[in-house]
């Protein structure tokens, strides 16, 4: 049971101490809120694509996953999203709120938090699967976060079709994953000099990722609307990753794909929600703590998750 509680710390610790160290350097003013944001820019648009098409080029899919595996990504977002959307509108009325804490509760930060996990958990075919799961997710994650902030908006940010499809379409990780397989299909072979550039970038992609989302993070004061980014943070990492490991293991994933869909519903809440969010009139308060508590409290609940599934030999 120790080495279970070891290999678990192992495979989390990590990555909320480069988290840590990112807040810790911003808050000494080591890093500047320029720094940061470029920071985020650089491993959005290229470190992450860049790591998620190495993976997906050189994985062979054949072993990883199937026409299931797919299908429970997608049902497992949807349902999620629905489910939290359905409830929470009974209990909260002003709608700013609601917008985004259906948002927090059920996206997940799949790509900052969630890659480097998969890769401390399960190498490198830990993070192929998991890339699977980005480029089903993804797209849904953008058109359900619109649609629940659009609905809920007081402005006049309203739902545009337009404005969906092309967020989707540009966004560059899933551009990367698709030509990821593309290029694998094709069995293209970069020259030796751009691999080992690609592979370097890749490398980097993890840890500035973390240190830059630790570099964001802000915490605004306890007020009135404390509870509601509490109860989101809770739902996300505590009920979501308990309901897709549960779901996953009943439809019968085991090994990398049960812990990936663990991953996909416990990791914090994306980063991500909170530019959408202010940008279309959702509460930036509730957001921002949705975002905070979810992270500080995910420390400790994947190290649980993680370690009960390594204790019953599930992953």
């Amino acid at each position: 049971m120790f080495l279970h509680f070891v290999f678990s710390m192992n495979v989390v610790a990590p990555i909320f101490l480069l988290i840590g160290l990112g807040y810790l350097l911003r808050k000494t003013g080591f890093f500047t809120e320029k720094f940061i944001s470029c920071g985020n820019k650089f491993v959005f648009y290229i470190l992450l694509p860049v790591t998620l098409w190495e993976s997906v080029f050189s994985a062979d899919f054949s072993e990883l996953a199937g026409v299931g595996f797919a299908a429970f990504a997608i049902g497992a977002t949807v349902v999620s999203f629905a489910a939290v959307w359905a409830v929470a509108r009974f209990f909260i009325k002003q709608k700013k709120i609601l917008g985004v804490f259906v948002q927090g509760a059920f996206r997940s930060n799949m790509v900052f938090v969630g890659i480097p996990l998969m890769r401390n958990l399960a190498g490198e075919d830990g993070v192929a699967v998991f890339a699977l799961i980005v480029a089903l997710v993804m797209p849904l994650y953008n058109i359900f976060s619109i649609l629940v902030l659009s609905a809920c908006a007081e402005s006049d940010e309203k739902l545009k079709v337009k404005t969906v499809a092309l967020t989707v379409i540009k966004n560059p990780l899933v551009v990367a994953i698709i030509c990821g397989f593309v290029l694998s299909s094709l069995n293209f072979e970069p020259p030796e000099m751009i691999a080992r550039t690609l592979s370097d970038l890749s490398r980097m992609a993890g840890p500035l990722a973390l240190i830059c989302l630790g570099g964001g993070i802000t915490f605004l004061g306890v007020d009135k609307k404390f509870k509601f980014a509490l109860v989101s943070a809770i739902l996300k990492v505590v009920v979501m990753p308990l309901a897709f490991t549960t779901a996953a293991f009943a439809f019968g994933f085991r090994g990398i794909d049960l812990a990936a869909f663990m991953v996909l519903g416990g990791t914090s809440s994306a980063i991500a929600g909170y530019t959408m969010a202010v940008q279309m009139g959702g509460d930036g308060y509730t957001a921002a703590n949705i975002i905070l508590f979810s992270t500080l409290l995910s420390a400790a609940t994947l190290t649980i998750f993680i370690y009960a599934l390594t204790a019953m030999c599930l992953i």
